[in-house]
């Protein structure tokens, strides 16, 4: 497996980087920017890039974009300090498989690193708590996605990753209702999971404050 760590701050890659070769046993290569970057994706074949989002030449998002031009199917992890929603937006509607935050521990990165291989998203607790935020806000207001108080209530806790038991449990309904909740917000959003559903907020501009 192969790895390409994209970060600005050499300090930051050397220490990432051996982590990782480490814990993922996987071959690893840097770039300082963008344009160092998609260099080396267009010479090497990559199966995942890990990049900071705020860089010189060619930040996070604008490589993104690049490498789904040249390879739609390249998976990336943003890798950042910006939890702000317009940066998690931008890296998700760009094509971003996951968003990890530096504030996390290293174990999380390493956890992303095998959900995001697996073929599954990755997103750290605060960036699906602003992903639900605006999924939320948008419902409200578009027009052909309207989710009730208790489905809203319902898919804040799966956001939160709470199971169906734990859902009954917080909001005193039954498991049963909660089944039929759950149901009812993939059904009304033709989503299967968590991943999709994000799919379909970018896709239905369900982020109310989006940049278009």
């Amino acid at each position: 497996m192969k790895i390409l760590l994209v970060d600005d701050h050499k300090i930051i890659r050397d220490v990432l980087g051996r982590f990782i070769v480490e814990y993922v046993t996987a071959n690893l290569d840097q770039a300082n920017n963008g344009i160092e970057a998609i260099n080396l994706i267009k010479q090497e074949k990559y199966d995942l890039v890990i990049s900071d989002i705020n860089m010189p030449k060619m930040d996070g998002v604008q490589l993104m974009k690049a490498i789904h031009e040249y390879d739609p199917e390249l998976k990336v992890i943003a890798l950042s300090m910006m939890d702000d929603t317009v940066s998690i937006k931008k890296m998700l509607q760009a094509g971003a498989s996951g968003y990890v935050l530096k504030e996390g521990n290293t174990q999380e990165l390493i956890k992303a690193i095998e959900e995001v291989l697996k073929g599954n998203n990755y997103f750290s607790p605060v960036v699906q708590e602003r992903i639900m935020q605006s999924v939320i806000d948008g419902s409200k207001a578009h027009k052909n996605v309207k989710l009730s108080k208790r489905e809203l209530e319902v898919l804040k806790l799966i956001f939160d990753e709470k199971s169906n038991n734990e859902i009954a449990d917080e909001l005193f309904i039954s498991l049963r209702t909660v089944e039929a909740h759950k149901h009812n917000v993939m059904e009304k959003t033709g989503s299967k999971n968590m991943a999709s559903l994000v799919k379909f907020a970018i896709r239905e501009k369900l982020f109310d404050d989006m940049f278009y």
